[in-house]
């Protein structure tokens, strides 16, 4: 019998390619909707902090941060006197976009939930405790 820990892995991935299919007629990859979101969450930040943020290396992070510019979503900041600083914003576009695309993607996911029965809101509440729990532990 698989542990919940394989059950867990398997959900991901689903969520994952669901996210794929469910993101396209935005345009949009579920990798680059992670970095919108990211970015919209923390206005600002650097390509540094984004790779941290997304668990990427700092190249893929300016890759995705570049693409997401030349598709007009994102602003790319040099900093005066940073260096190689790079701030991340998003555009008006970009924040339209984010906007709609969550709305979709929250409500096909908590459509999902409420369709074998469970509360979405309390789903999400017992996952962030756990991933608390998970990032407190070794």
């Amino acid at each position: 019998m698989p542990s919940l820990a394989h059950e867990l892995h398997l959900l991901v991935r689903a969520l994952d390619r669901s996210a794929e299919v469910r993101l396209a007629p935005f345009g949009l990859t579920y990798p680059r909707y992670l970095a919108l979101v990211v970015i919209g969450d923390h206005e600002g930040l650097t390509q540094r902090e984004l790779a941290e943020a997304l668990g990427l290396s700092e190249p893929t992070a300016s890759r995705t941060a570049t693409a997401l510019a030349e598709d007009g979503w994102l602003e790319i900041i040099r900093t005066p006197g940073g260096g190689n600083r790079r701030d991340l914003r998003l555009t008006v576009d970009g924040r339209d976009l984010l906007t709609r695309s969550s709305a979709s993607l929250g409500a096909d996911f908590d459509d999902v939930v409420r369709g074998i029965g469970r509360d979405p809101d309390a789903l999400a509440e017992d996952v962030r405790r756990l991933t608390a729990i998970l990032l407190e532990s070794p």
